[in-house]
């Protein structure tokens, strides 16, 4: 887990581990002897890189909200 990232950052890196996680799917799925394996290891790498990116930007803990008391 990173924490609190801006916006831009943290669709970069789910971006980035959807991308990892559908070719490295793809990749072992084509070293097997099945003829429609790539395409279900694609979608298995995409749901395990959905995964590892929510993961990874998720934070544990709330962010502390500023609360103005007025008098």
């Amino acid at each position: 887990m990173f924490g609190p990232l801006p916006m831009l950052h943290r669709l970069v890196i789910a971006a980035i581990s959807l991308g990892f996680g559908v070719v490295a799917g793809m990749w072992i799925a084509h070293t097997t002897p099945l003829p429609v394996a790539v395409s279900g290891g694609a979608l298995a790498g995409g749901m395990l890189g959905l995964a590892a990116a929510y993961v990874l930007v998720h934070s544990a803990q709330p962010r502390p909200i500023r609360v103005t008391r007025r008098r």
